[in-house]
């Protein structure tokens, strides 16, 4: 064929391709299509958007995107046409690779496949769906929300960082945090901030407290660890195990700064989970809840909570009644 997709004659002497066979053809392209870059999605997210720079990630991304292409339109064209009645050649193959719609379709599928990642890492960069928040200025003015909010930090850290060394120390944090990103979609939470080895993360109180979301995110976290103790005592000579503090409340959301924005959320609700977390060691419990917490939970559940005491955080006037969590709550 001497110009792909105009009525000239084939090399091969057949005549060109009706309407109707190149929308056959598109259409087994499409699904060939839809099932090699499905594929790679899923690999490229389970195996290198969690382990690799940003850069590298579209790196690997478009030229991943690019052998697809190749590999779809050599050998996958060739199979889906039995499948559509239409017989191909080697040369036509050839033909089509270099040609002009092949250009098109090359250029098309590499731009959306780069948009895509582009888009997708910016999103995590402010959390899963903020993006587009900030985008339509939710946050512009600032907002009420009520929230529960979860301050989430490495047991004996100051011992394990001068154990480890602060080059080891970093790889064990970062590696805790990769291995909690799966506990956040299934639990429906939101990871607020990375603050040194602590994380806060957040839910709306419906989530929260939906199949004790809240709470049975901690020691799925907790079990997730220990499952692969094997690893982490072998590469860093020890088992990570976290402590936790929550509490719920209103709290105020916005959008800010300039140079490097962020979405914030300000109110006492947040300095109390922290307080409370930091009472772990104190009471020698893992999970520590606030009254609030407590009182929301038991309403829609029998499960009974350890009273610590009626106590004075610091930093607070009043007291406040805290309340320890039983793996028994999971029975």
């Amino acid at each position: 064929m001497r110009e792909f997709g105009h009525e000239v004659i084939r090399e091969d002497g057949n005549p060109p391709l009706t309407l109707l066979q190149h929308v056959k053809l598109h259409f087994a392209i499409g699904i060939a299509s839809g099932f090699i870059f499905g594929t790679l999605e899923f690999l490229f997210e389970k195996y290198i958007y969690k382990r690799v720079s940003f850069g590298k990630t579209m790196l690997i991304g478009s030229v991943s995107y690019m052998i697809s292409i190749l590999l779809l339109v050599t050998f996958g064209i060739r199979s889906f046409s039995r499948i559509v009645g239409i017989e191909f050649d080697w040369a036509f193959l050839q033909t089509f690779i270099f040609s002009k719609e092949m250009l098109l379709l090359t250029s098309y599928i590499f731009m959306v496949g780069f948009l895509i990642d582009f888009f997708r890492e910016v999103d995590k960069k402010f959390g899963p769906g903020n993006l587009w928040k900030m985008i339509k200025g939710e946050f512009y003015h600032p907002k009420e929300e009520n929230r529960i909010f979860m301050f989430l930090d490495l047991k004996s850290s100051t011992t394990i960082a001068e154990q480890l060394g602060h080059s080891k120390y970093s790889q064990l944090i970062q590696t805790c945090f990769l291995d909690v990103s799966d506990l956040v979609i299934k639990h429906k939470a939101d990871i607020y901030q990375y603050v040194g080895d602590e994380i806060v993360l957040s839910w709306s109180i419906e989530d929260g407290l939906q199949d004790l979301n809240c709470i049975k995110f901690y020691y799925n976290y907790r079990d997730l660890l220990e499952s692969k103790r094997n690893y982490y005592e072998s590469k860093f000579g020890l088992v990570p195990q976290f402590k936790a503090g929550l509490e719920m409340g209103s709290v105020m959301v916005a959008e800010v700064g300039e140079i490097k924005r962020e979405i914030a959320y300000h109110g006492d609700v947040l300095n109390t989970a922290a307080r409370i977390q930091a009472c772990c060691n104190e009471f020698n419990r893992k999970v520590l809840i606030s009254e609030n917490i407590e009182s929301a939970l038991s309403e829609i559940t029998n499960n009974e909570y350890e009273l610590m005491g009626d106590i004075q955080l610091k930093g607070k006037q009043k007291n406040l009644k805290i309340y320890a969590v039983s793996d028994l709550i999971l029975n």
